[in-house]
């Protein structure tokens, strides 16, 4: 019988829950739009002003004061403590009774509890009006069963039979401690605000009445409140429990040799099952991630073989003659169907060492390529691994002919794609890249109206938020990206600044046709499957007339552009304090009316779809760690004359564990949905627009329907439903 790690640190989730249960509180009004830049922090990460509380000198809570469109609202909150309430039940069922982890499998229903919760999170999903939220959330909140009193907020505990919670009461600890002092800070703060006289709080965005409203929590904030109250005592005793040396408790709960089948378990429990669960050993499968992945944007076509991957054409014969095809490498390369996927960019990572586990990290590169016409799979076909950028007697190539260590140099290259994926396609590359634009337009368009801002600001919703949250906890020392990622936290948020600035800096090669251009995998002839690629050229087509008929309506000329204070402003300010090289020049000055088109339609594509394909995949197929392992906890193989069984390479358990908690949390919550404005957000003339691009994104959500049906592994990420509007996880 396999052991469950029941002893996983959780402060990551400890800490969301009390930064959560903070943004519950009724939102202290602000003197506007105090947005600042700072390049001290992760840059380029800004935020407002920030009141931070200390308990014990342990644990900071930020409390930011966020510009009112800016506050996350009850949904998004919900939605947020409900997957975490998903994650808290599936830990204490799995504690409470470890033998039930062999009886979860992909033919035998869930413990009802979860499968009640997973219907919950739906409800919460789609809730449209206020009243359903509160049904969703009261509903969340019977299921734990907690009380609905207006009283001090406690837990009730389950009866032992539902195996919710052990038996006896949880005292408090720090954690619970932590949420009675924001309690008592915040009402301090609202007391002192009341007692102030009307001029002083001139300043104040928010009307009296209308601050009245925010002061009076209503019943879901209640209820909601309670519901973290119960996660924090929840979780709080095993913190409590793992306060020992950290190596000492890896290694006393460690499972030695564990089995694909124990990483499996630790998903199995949740509503997810990620699409390389059962093939992902299969070379088609892992060919197929380069193209609808989580990372589908590492190819790059080659004409000549790369010097540093010198595969010769006899082995390029060898091994496509072991799926019955034959090719040759210098037609195949005149032909454009050979690409190369290059990881050197993790070349400057320290490898890591957490809890007392020494961590490697490589930059592998990878050769693909695609079946002559003659042969019907249009699939890539793997070719050839270095797992350094510098082949070499003790770092040979490995290919499809090399036994057991060809499956150990695809694993590296899996560790070295999430590990590129995390840093820079996901935080650098659209986290980053996007806050700029979000201090920018708070600052630079005064005139709220401004057609401008009313279109960005929904596709800015809550960036500023998850940023600031990811700075202070995912990527905190001793965080869960230290503890999950192959490299020193230090040098991994060193690269993803440097990607960051990068990217801004190439403002006017990030439009998503002119990525697919600039790597040559815009050819559908030359590389016939590629999911992403297909996907996401519809959407960009979609977003990029809907932008066009949007902005023709408030600009009638390209003179009409350059004579826009506000908007000039804007991209001037993006150059000079962004640093995003933004107009047709790079110099901060835009002077086109199709050039505008296209910034604003890779700004809201780059927080709308490209979010959505590097993000949500982390559930939906990351949280499995033999095919997507986070970190490298063995040296890669260097001989083909010496056979390593993949495993080795493997994360531990309890990291292995982590990984689906982060992962889950991470991908799992979807707010709000692409085209869904209020209906109060535009006037009539622009909702003839907004009409047609509704309708767009309804017309490819069926065609990526059918499409996917015929597709080697599921890839709906880029489905118009499954995209929100902003980034805001």
């Amino acid at each position: 019988m396999s052991v469950f790690p029941t002893k996983t640190p959780l402060k990551l989730l400890l800490k969301t829950l009390v930064t959560v249960y903070g943004l519950l509180k009724p939102q202290l009004p602000n003197s506007g739009d105090k947005y600042e830049y700072d390049d001290r922090v992760l840059a380029p990460l800004a935020m407002t002003s920030i009141s931070e509380i200390k308990v014990a000198g342990i644990i900071s809570t930020p409390l930011p004061l966020l510009p009112e469109d800016e506050i996350p609202t009850q949904k998004w909150l919900a939605l947020v403590i409900s997957s975490i309430s998903i994650l808290t039940i599936r830990k204490k069922q799995l504690e409470k009774h470890p033998t039930l982890i062999n009886e979860f499998s992909s033919n035998q229903p869930k413990i009802n509890l979860l499968d009640d919760l997973d219907l919950i999170n739906e409800e919460i999903k789609a809730a449209k009006e206020q009243e359903d939220l509160k049904n969703a959330v009261f509903k969340l909140l019977s299921a734990l069963a907690l009380r609905d009193t207006d009283d001090e907020l406690e837990t009730t505990l389950p009866p032992e039979n539902d195996i919710h919670l052990e038996s006896h009461p949880i005292p408090k600890f720090k954690f619970v401690e932590q949420l009675n002092i924001i309690d008592r800070q915040i009402d301090q703060q609202l007391g002192n605000l009341l007692t102030k006289n009307p001029q002083e709080l001139s300043g104040i965005s928010l009307k009296a009445d209308e601050f009245q409203n925010k002061v009076n929590i209503d019943k879901t904030y209640t209820a909601l409140q309670k519901i973290v109250r119960y996660n924090v005592k929840s979780l709080e005793q095993e913190l409590i429990d793992t306060q020992t040396d950290s190596r000492e408790v890896l290694e006393t709960t460690s499972v030695r040799n564990p089995t694909l089948e124990d990483y499996e378990q630790l998903i199995n429990p949740l509503n997810i099952k990620p699409a390389t669960l059962a093939n992902f050993q299969q070379d088609k499968v892992f060919a197929y991630m380069q193209v609808a992945g989580p990372n589908p944007v590492m190819l790059n076509q080659i004409k000549k073989i790369d010097s540093r991957l010198p595969i010769t054409s006899e082995q390029y014969q060898n091994i496509l003659s072991e799926i019955n095809c034959q090719d040759s490498l210098e037609v195949a390369l005149q032909e454009g169907r050979v690409y190369l996927s290059d990881y050197s960019n993790l070349g400057n990572l320290l490898a890591g060492n957490f809890g007392g586990f020494q961590k490697y990290i490589y930059a592998p590169l990878a050769l693909f390529a695609v079946p002559p016409d003659r042969y019907s799979d249009k699939n890539l076909v793997p070719i050839a691994i270095c797992t350094q950028e510098t082949p070499g007697y003790e770092n040979q190539i490995f290919t499809p002919l090399d036994g057991d260590n060809w499956m150990s140099a695809k694993t590296v290259l899996q560790m070295a794609d999430s590990n590129y994926h995390e840093l820079i396609s996901h935080l650098a590359q659209t986290h980053l890249f996007i806050e700029p634009f979000v201090l920018a337009t708070n600052r630079c368009f005064t005139d709220k109206s401004h057609a401008i801002r009313v279109l960005l600001k929904a596709h800015l919703e809550g960036t500023v938020l998850i940023n600031y949250a990811a700075h202070k906890s995912l990527l905190a020392p001793a965080g869960s990206i230290d503890s999950l990622l192959s490299a020193t936290i230090g040098s991994d948020c060193q690269l993803a600044i440097k990607a960051a600035h990068s990217h801004l800096a190439n403002f006017n090669q990030v439009a998503f046709p002119k990525t697919l251009e600039k790597r040559g995998v815009n050819n559908s002839k030359q590389l016939p499957i590629y999911p992403y690629r297909d996907d996401g050229q519809q959407i960009w087509d979609a977003i990029y007339q809907w932008v066009g008929e949007y902005l023709r309506i408030g600009y009638s000329s390209d003179e009409s552009v350059k004579q826009d204070r506000q908007l000039q402003n804007w991209a001037g300010e993006l150059l000079s304090k962004g640093r995003c090289n933004i107009g047709e020049d790079g110099d901060g000055r835009i002077n086109t009316l199709d050039y505008l088109v296209e910034a604003i339609s890779t700004v809201i594509f780059t927080a709308s779809a490209q979010h959505a394909a590097v993000n949500f995949p982390q559930s939906g197929l990351m949280s499995y760690a033999p095919a997507f392992p986070l970190g490298c906890y063995s040296p890669a193989p260097t001989n083909s004359q010496k056979q390593q069984d993949f495993m080795e390479l493997l994360p531990p358990l309890e990291r292995a564990d982590l990984q689906v908690q982060i992962l889950y949390l991470l991908g799992s919550v979807y707010y709000t949905k692409l085209g869904d404005y209020s209906d109060s957000y535009f006037d009539d003339k622009v909702k003839i627009a907004l009409d047609k691009f509704k309708a767009k994104l309804t017309e490819i959500e069926y065609k990526i329907i059918k499409e996917d049906s015929q597709r080697l592994v599921s890839y709906r990420y880029l489905s118009p439903s499954k995209i929100p509007q902003s980034i805001n996880i």
